[in-house]
């Protein structure tokens, strides 16, 4: 029985064995002074453990190991401080020294191309790593469960980022991504729950499955104009997430990708979006507004459910489809916007579970009768006829754009050659601010209420939710 046997590890690693289902059976667990002198072969080639450093030397492909205990010097895990990678070695293999607990230091020689399946997984006390400009790609789990990593670098000559390589980092902070990633793998960061940013790089075309989901601390990500997909549940569960801005290469957003951002108040959806999943942007209780872009043609089924403070939509003009519970429970919706010409055949309960003779549905001119006449639409308080403004239909390169700006609470003013009166009207038809601009600026809005506001500027009228 273990009950009766010592076990001696490293200084400073006692508590970590007792932790350990595998180790704390022992009748006790005492630290050692004890360091081993080790030597072998790995592959093409060898390895020497030196006063707690294990060095791999040689030129050529170190093994890939099917379970880290395959590993010659997996016996000695819990004696490594530090490794480091010689160059000439070309990779460092699948398991090579994950649950090494003590590994502090790894330096990566120029030559290594790829870190494979789990390389560095489980070592809790790595806290940072520097990736060198020949790593090409990271494979699956690389760096899962890294609880002390608090910072990497990931080279510009990494092209793809593997099935969840940084996945329980709980420790890692901010992640930029190099332009050379063109894929990041379903959950590469999720549940690293000190991430505060990410900055996703230009040639990245998609956004795996749960890449980011569970990232508790993520409060903005800026994602690049390379991006096609975005997967299902990506973001989802990122508590402090409070805006997104989705670039105009994203064709998809996956099911479920922002789905429980309970902070995210503000979404820009790119034009070249065709598809909002099921369930989307459900229960993203702080969503106040959401223009939905003309080229989007389906709206998943729940995909803004459950938005508590959403109180205007904007739907795109090529929007075919609603799913069934599309704005189940909007409670605070009280402005529709819907540029179809004709109404969409949507199903009684997408707007279920609230009140849409509180709300105002706004539709383009020419169309109120029709929307009069269509089953549910017809629900709405009133039906009055959409303004058209130069933000839907710019009749000209120089025209004034006009946009709502949450990071300032204010309006944004782009556009004007000479000075101009800017002229704020809220539904009801008010006069809420006049000011007179002299070029590109800002206009102090932060005191009026969310919902829908024409301005009038430069001879045109443009309409802006706020």
């Amino acid at each position: 029985s273990l009950r009766f046997v010592i076990l001696s590890v490293p200084a400073g690693s006692v508590e970590t064995y007792q932790a350990s289902y595998d180790w704390n059976r022992f009748g006790a667990i005492v630290a050692t002074d004890f360091v081993p002198e080790e030597n072998g072969s790995c592959g093409d080639l060898t390895w020497t453990l030196s006063n707690a450093t294990l060095t791999i030397s040689g030129a050529g492909e170190m093994t890939d190991w099917i379970y880290s205990t395959d590993s010659p010097w997996y016996l000695w895990r819990s004696f490594i401080e530090e490794v480091i990678i010689e160059d000439g070695v070309t990779n460092i293999g699948n398991h090579a020294f994950s649950y090494c607990s003590s590994l502090a230091s790894v330096t990566i020689g120029n030559s290594v191309t790829s870190i494979g399946n789990s390389a560095f997984s489980s070592c809790h006390s790595l806290v940072s790593i520097t990736i060198p400009n020949g790593v090409t790609e990271l494979r699956d789990r690389a760096f899962q469960s890294c609880s002390g990593l608090t910072s990497i670098t990931i080279s510009e000559s990494v092209t793809s980022i593997g099935y969840s390589a940084f996945s329980y980092c709980s420790s890692l902070a901010s992640v930029t991504i190099g332009n050379s990633v063109e894929s990041i793998g379903d959950s590469a960061f999720s549940y690293c729950s000190s991430l505060a940013s990410v900055t996703i790089g230009n040639s990245v075309e998609s956004i795996g499955d749960y890449a980011f989901s569970n990232c508790s601390s993520l409060a903005s990500v800026t994602i690049g104009n390379s991006v096609e997909s975005i997967g299902d549940s990506a973001f989802s569960y990122c508590s402090s997430l409070a805006s997104v801005t989705i670039g105009n290469s994203v064709e998809s957003i996956g099911d479920s990708a922002f789905s429980y951002c309970s902070s995210l108040a503000s979404v820009t959806i790119g034009n070249s979006v065709e598809s909002i999943g099921n369930y989307t942007f459900s229960y993203c209780s702080s969503l106040a507004s959401v223009t939905i872009g003309n080229s989007v043609t389906s709206i998943g089924n729940y995909a803004f459910s459950s938005c508590s403070s959403l109180a205007s939509v904007t739907i795109g003009n090529s929007v075919e489809s609603i799913g069934y519970s599309a704005f189940f429970s909007c409670g605070s919706l009280a402005s529709v916007t819907n540029l179809n010409l004709t109404p969409q055949s949507i199903s009684s309960d997408v707007f279920d579970n609230l009140t849409l003779s509180n709300a105002t549905l706004y539709v383009p001119a020419g169309s109120v009768e029709t929307y009069a006449a269509a089953l549910v639409w017809k629900d709405f308080k009133a039906i009055e006829t959409y303004v058209s403004s130069a933000i839907d239909a710019p009749s000209a390169a120089n025209a004034v754009r006009v946009y709502s700006d949450p990071a300032t609470g204010s309006l944004r003013i782009e556009g004007l050659t000479a000075p101009a009166q800017v002229t704020v009207i809220n539904a009801d038809g008010q006069t809420v601010r006049r000011q007179t601009v002299a070029g590109d600026g800002n206009i102090p809005t932060g005191y009026l209420p969310q919902g829908v506001y024409l301005v009038h500027v430069n001879g045109q009228t443009i309409k802006i939710i706020k």
